[in-house]
């Protein structure tokens, strides 16, 4: 990667890419929910599932279009919700940024994330965890 000092530093003369990396490390930390440890990201991928499905609930309840279809409470698969966003919006993002800045144990916990919800997915679970045995 390109995440040695000297690197950075010349990165990081240019106004223009402070704000890039700014911005960068705003949207990261925004959405990195599948980079924390196991248990927050199950917590935190609940709220956010119930949020989309109270605002699927509510435009169906206002006979609006519906938004996010997939976000039914009732047919809603969490963990392919979850690999869906690790696959299309996490993954690239920060693959480049741990190459800028370093961040093994953010990657591990992405990569132990991405198996637990593949998983549940494999044995055809909608739920955030699996049943007890």
């Amino acid at each position: 990667g390109i995440g040695d000092e000297e690197s950075v530093k010349g990165i990081l003369t240019s106004p223009d890419n402070r704000i890039l990396v700014k911005r960068m490390l705003i949207k990261c930390a925004d959405i990195s929910n599948p980079c924390r440890p196991l248990e927050l990201c199950i917590e935190w991928a609940g709220r956010i599932s119930e949020e989309y499905f109270a605002q699927t609930d509510e435009e169906k309840r206002q006979s609006l279009p519906v938004v996010m279809p997939v976000f039914d409470r009732n047919t809603c698969s969490i963990p392919k919700s979850q690999i869906s966003f690790i696959d299309y919006f996490i993954t690239d993002m920060f693959d480049a940024w741990d190459a800028f800045a370093d961040l093994p144990n953010l990657m591990q916990h992405l990569d132990n994330n991405f198996k637990y919800w593949k998983g549940l997915d494999e044995r055809k679970l909608h739920s955030l965890r699996p049943p007890p045995e």
